[in-house]
């Protein structure tokens, strides 16, 4: 407008707009070096249904204020969204606090965020990005269990502990070798009269360590969240290392099961998966006969079409109440995997040892069944006992465990030309008044029960769902804020437990 028409007007609004900028720019460049950002976590443990509190310091030191701040977070936990807009006057603070309550398990990542803010005319913006993050996890949670019956022979923890050995002694029992057993133990006479190895038994005293199986096969898994079989899995898992490491029956505890590969690998650089698992990089997760790959290799493996092998979570047993986040720690990114119960156990033979006792959750009680019984009667063969809790789908009818075994019995003492009678109590009522999927899972249970009882291994169910009495409970501090009817706020201290 100065060259198509002068006049001393142009010039002064030329030199104002480049006044304006220069301020603005000016604004925004003494800012860059005095904003200061922080954000903490409160509280160490994180357990489902727990809430998680971070709280947020914005510090001004420049001679400016902050008319505007923007944050903005890009953290991975379900139903939390710390994003504010704030403002901070010159030399002076702003704190702020976010909370989200915990539903989900696992491994999940607070971070990276970042900070906008602008000059006063907005015509400059200024943009502070902090890639750092934190992994939060969150563990499962741990209920009041019902009596579980362990196999008899196995050493009551109420007693103290002893180491198992094998005493120098022989028994007066002889039997057919088994592989495993020592060849020092071979009675050689009796072995060339009866033209096969004969071993004597050995007096052994159990040691009581439990090992608890989980199978986290995936076409075996029933419903979704908290409903699945799956999580009430992982919940008895927890609650029964809880139960025998801190109870009055106290053991030594160890985890086994065979989650999705992603469960175990490393976050990448680019962030978590799309998928929306969170691995996990926990000391006590680690492969043995599958060690778990970083997840960008996994990814590339998956695209050139290449199997990889299932990651193994293995948690030795130890005694003692700090081994009860160990298997917590575990068991948090537990997912659903690709390797049925049968086929763990089978690669999993040389971890148990002769004298332990081996607790399997399961949730297959369908066409995998006599493999993992065949799997558990292997391993009493060779010194180890078994135990099994069952997990039925959400709204599936419950049988009575001890009606179908007194069942059981009546139809075994009966004679052999005389009608069979059914294992199920269900089978005698009107079959119009149920329907085909409930026939099939009490059929499913009774045959189960049936099968189990043979071979006297101890038989628990518990339907995926059902809600249970937390034990795993602390108590802690929180602030509540209240208005009062004047308009004003006073902040209460309240304690609460939570678990």
């Amino acid at each position: 407008m100065q060259l198509l028409g002068p006049s001393p007007v142009w010039v002064a609004l030329l030199f104002s707009l480049i006044g304006l900028y220069a301020i603005s720019y000016a604004w925004i460049r003494s800012q860059v070096q005095q904003i200061f950002f922080e954000r903490r976590r409160e509280g160490a443990m994180l357990v489902v249904g727990d809430a998680m509190q971070e709280r947020f310091t914005v510090r001004n030191e420049s001679p400016l204020p902050v008319h505007w701040l923007e944050f903005a977070d890009s953290s991975f936990l379900p139903g939390y969204n710390p994003r504010q807009v704030v403002s901070c006057g010159s030399g002076s603070s702003y704190q702020w606090r976010a909370e989200a309550n915990c539903t989900q398990r696992g491994v999940f990542r607070l971070g990276p965020h970042t900070l906008r803010t602008g000059d006063p005319f907005g015509l400059f913006t200024l943009q502070m990005v902090d890639s750092r993050s934190e992994s939060l996890l969150v563990y499962p949670r741990v209920a009041h269990i019902p009596t579980l019956e362990l196999p008899r022979g196995s050493l009551s923890g109420q007693d103290r502990r002893r180491r198992a050995y094998s005493g120098s002694e022989r028994a007066q029992a002889v039997r057919a070798y088994q592989p495993g057993d020592s060849l020092r133990h071979v009675h050689w006479p009796i072995s060339a009269r009866q033209g096969e190895l004969i071993v004597t038994d050995v007096e052994t005293e159990p040691s009581g360590d439990l090992w608890i199986v989980l199978d986290a096969f995936g076409p075996a898994q029933t419903g979704e969240g908290e409903d699945s079989s799956l999580e009430t899995s992982i919940i008895m898992a927890a609650s029964v290392a809880a139960e025998f490491l801190g109870g009055g029956e106290r053991r030594s505890v160890g985890l086994l099961t065979a989650p999705a590969v992603e469960a175990t690998a490393v976050w990448p650089a680019e962030g978590p998966p799309a998928d929306g698992q969170y691995p996990s990089d926990s000391d006590p997760i680690r492969g043995k006969w599958g060690s778990p790959l970083p997840f960008g290799e996994q990814q590339a493996s998956m695209e050139n079409g290449n199997a990889v092998t299932p990651a193994l979570v293995d948690v030795p047993p130890q005694p003692g109440k700090g081994q009860v986040w160990q298997i917590l720690a575990a068991l948090a990114p537990v997912n659903a995997g690709d390797l049925p119960l049968g086929e763990l156990l089978r690669r999993s033979r040389g971890v148990f040892n002769a004298g332990q006792t081996v607790l399997a959750i399961t949730s297959d009680i369908g066409e995998g069944v006599e493999d993992w019984t065949a799997e558990l009667l292997h391993l009493r063969r060779v010194g180890v006992s078994a135990s099994v809790f069952a997990v039925t789908p959400a709204g599936s009818d419950m049988i009575d465990e001890d009606s179908v075994l007194e069942e059981s019995v009546r139809n075994s003492e009966r004679p052999q030309d005389s009608p069979a009678l059914a294992s199920s109590p269900q089978d005698d009522q009107d079959p119009e008044s149920e329907t085909p999927a409930v026939q099939s899972d009490a059929s499913l249970q009774a045959n189960l029960i049936d099968m189990l009882a043979k071979y006297e291994i101890p038989l628990r169910f518990m339907q995926a769902g059902t809600r249970l009495a937390p034990a795993l409970t602390y108590r802690r501090t929180r602030t509540v804020l209240r208005t009062t009817p004047s308009g004003g706020v006073v902040a209460h201290e309240i304690e609460e437990e939570v678990g």
